[in-house]
């Protein structure tokens, strides 16, 4: 490789490099789409004391008042701990299935 190519070759994989990290950021435009799920401040005051599935690994557990809560769609939807919420809240359709049978 002659050395008159390397700023090329260097603007080449700069711009790849780039390009590989650009799909990791979430488009502004989708904050605003009702289709995304959403983080509650905290769970339904009707919901507190009831038994629901983690929306996240489908385990029973019972609704308090600071269990993790997400809506998604109308519903509202709870989790073990709040990384399984921010997991739901990235790709919900990915974990529907495991309250389906509620």
């Amino acid at each position: 490789m002659k050395l008159s190519n390397f700023p090329i070759m260097l603007a080449i994989l700069f711009a790849l490099s780039i390009l590989s990290i650009a799909p990791l950021s979430t488009p502004a435009w989708c904050a605003d789409s009702a289709a995304i799920a959403r983080v509650l401040a905290s769970p339904a005051a009707a919901d507190v004391g009831t038994s629901t599935k983690c929306a996240f690994c489908g385990m029973k557990l019972y609704v308090k008042s600071d269990t993790p809560a997400a809506e998604y769609a109308g519903k509202h939807y709870y989790f073990c701990d709040k990384s399984e919420r921010d997991s739901f809240i990235a790709h919900p359709e990915k974990y529907l299935h495991k309250v389906a049978d509620k």
